[in-house]
């Protein structure tokens, strides 16, 4: 397992060779497009470099992401995109971007009604749900054909992570595998208020921050919800979703499957969310806002928001707030098989799933093309801080609020092609590698939970959820009353069933990889 577990890590930056995030000539990707493709093919043996596919039939690939972006601004990328994509593959690509709020209702309308959608972006939570109601395509028979580059560059140890009965359903996106908790907030406001915040650790530690930025700015949420939740800080592994997990992942003596919900930990920080509201640190309503914390920090109506913590996320958070932040990190640097969180799926709406796969690959391996789609057409969306070294800023006048187009890297296949952004060092894509190798890995790091034989249940704990959980973490709710009714509504949803079949499915897991 040992071995296991080191591959898993050391697979997220596999590619990161090829892409040029190394030392010497390799330091980033290719300083223009034509060196950019010119690094791919070369670093790369590209199989489908070795078959003309440009005599393809022609075909449209329709890929959703989330991120607010103009319609324009994707109409402008996907026909760059496609320029690329014609000339290799006749394959013209449509790129649909929905708000993050609104993602999740947008993914399930399109997968239940048929619309056209191939290629799609999606977190790990709905991975053994969709493989079990049919709703994503398995991969295998189109890899050696059409992903030939991704069926090498990923480790079979990390496919293990996206796989099911022995069939590869989803991409792992290379990115960091390591996650760690914290709260970001707007450095010039905690800056003012003077209070030492140097020796935050803990949540309950930032009490007297809040508290003085609410005195000093009464009109800005010293906390503000994104998307209607509200990340809760911890170290569980939820063993592939659904219900049932790990309360603390850092202790590899305990393997019990429990409640999180009923779990000492989770009563504490949701009493602690209702305090706050109380107070006023927290808007009462906070389950109900569609906005992003981003776009209330932005325009001022919010102070700090919970999040995860990674290298370059002062940067990253900097960029669609437009304010500097400051980080504190409150959590250890772990991971689990849910940590391979970023995943791309073929929907089963999908076509032509072999031409679709063929994109992904494409996605995977053309850092011009990861590029375009990531931080969209230089001199607009983007331009140079210093082309050498392949560092870009919005240009004078654009920020990440009007940019139209905001850069997501770690949502896309392979964030270690896209340029480096202005702020984050030149070697982020090195620190990331060694923050994966710093985490703390789960005793549960490659089970993949398998809920055919709880399908019923999984639907009714799922309702529950919807009704309790994102209240709860924002505090909208008082946990006095409402914890009980939730935890009685799981047991009655038969939670219960779903826990037990996940321990045996672990213990038999864990007797086969000792």
């Amino acid at each position: 397992m040992k071995k296991f577990l080191a591959a898993v890590l050391s697979g997220a930056l596999l590619v990161s060779a090829f892409a040029g995030c190394g030392n010497g000539e390799t330091s980033s990707p290719a300083s223009s497009a034509a060196e950019n493709s010119t690094n791919a093919s070369s670093a790369v043996a590209s199989s489908t470099g070795e078959k003309d596919f440009s005599t393809q039939e022609p075909y449209t690939v329709k890929l959703l992401i989330p991120g607010d972006a103009s319609t324009e601004a994707c109409k402008e990328i996907s026909d760059a995109a496609t320029a690329i994509l014609k000339e290799k593959f006749n394959t013209t690509l449509d790129i649909m971007r929905v708000g993050f709020g609104s993602y999740p209702d947008q993914v399930n309308l399109m997968l239940s009604s048929g619309e056209k959608l191939d290629l799609m972006y999606n977190n790990r939570d709905i991975f053994v749900s969709a493989i079990n109601n049919g709703q994503i395509v398995a991969l295998d028979e189109y890899l050696p054909e059409y992903g030939p580059d991704i069926l090498t560059q990923i480790p079979e140890e990390r496919w293990a992570t996206t796989s099911l009965q022995g069939k590869k359903y989803a991409l792992p996106a290379n990115k960091e595998i390591a996650v760690s908790w914290g709260f970001s907030c707007v450095k010039e406001m905690a800056d003012a208020t003077e209070v030492d915040y140097s020796n935050i650790k803990t949540e309950d530690d930032l009490v007297p921050l809040l508290e003085a930025v609410k005195e000093k700015y009464p009109d800005v949420w010293p906390v503000v919800p994104g998307g209607g939740n509200m990340t809760i800080m911890n170290t569980e592994d939820n063993l592939g979703g659904d219900l049932g997990s790990l309360v603390d992942c850092t202790n590899p003596d305990d393997l019990t499957v429990v409640n999180y919900f009923a779990s000492d930990y989770y009563k504490e920080v949701v009493t602690r969310r209702y305090d706050w509201v109380q107070k006023g640190l927290i808007p009462p309503d906070s389950s109900s806002t569609s906005d992003t914390s981003a776009t209330q920090i932005a325009a001022g109506r919010g102070f700090g928001q919970f999040c995860n913590t990674k290298p370059g996320i002062e940067v990253e958070q900097k960029r669609s707030t437009t304010k500097d932040m400051l980080v504190f990190t409150l959590t250890p640097v772990y991971t689990t098989t849910n940590r391979v969180d970023i995943l791309w799926y073929v929907a089963h709406n999908s076509e032509n799933p072999g031409r679709t796969v063929q994109v992904l690959n494409e996605l995977y391996i053309n850092p011009e093309l990861e590029n375009i789609c990531i931080n969209g057409i230089e001199g607009k969306y983007y331009e140079f801080a210093d082309k050498e070294n392949n560092v870009i800023r919005y240009p004078e006048g654009v920020d990440g609020t009007t940019v139209g187009y905001p850069a997501y890297p770690w949502a896309w296949p392979n964030e270690f092609l896209s340029f480096v952004w202005e702020g984050d060092p030149a070697n982020i894509w090195e620190e990331t590698a060694a923050w994966n190798e710093s985490a703390i890995v789960s005793p549960a790091t490659g089970y993949t939970w398998d809920n055919a034989n709880v399908l019923n249940q999984v639907t009714a704990v799922r309702n529950v959820r919807n009704k309790y959980e994102n209240a709860l973490a924002t505090g909208s709710i008082d946990p006095a009353e409402a914890l009980p009714a939730f935890l009685k509504e799981l047991e009655e949803a038969g939670g219960n069933d779903i826990i037990a079949e996940k321990q045996k499915q672990l213990d038999e897991w864990l007797a086969a990889n000792k």
